[in-house]
């Protein structure tokens, strides 16, 4: 973890703490379902500022995916019907 997600995750702990009450940081990074209660809590205050921060930080921390379903590269053919194949 970069010097970065620690500055952002501590602001949003303080943040978090007066809006929906203590956040344990160190839980938050590892255990996915209590993150995802975190985060879907803050989601529905509609407070901007927290949910910003929340965005920031889960995209620092990899829970966002920008595109979940990738496809898998075309494969060249080769071309086997010429008069040299």
């Amino acid at each position: 973890m970069d010097n970065q997600c620690l500055v952002v995750l501590s602001k949003f702990s303080v943040a978090a703490r007066k809006v929906i009450g203590a956040v344990n940081p160190a839980k938050l990074i590892k255990d996915s379902s209590y993150s995802a209660e975190i985060f879907h809590k803050v989601d529905e205050l509609g407070d901007e500022d927290l949910i910003l921060l929340s965005l920031d930080l889960q995209n620092l921390l990899g829970l966002l995916n920008a595109s979940p379903s990738r496809e898998a590269p075309a494969t060249e053919k080769k071309y086997m019907f010429g008069a040299r194949s």
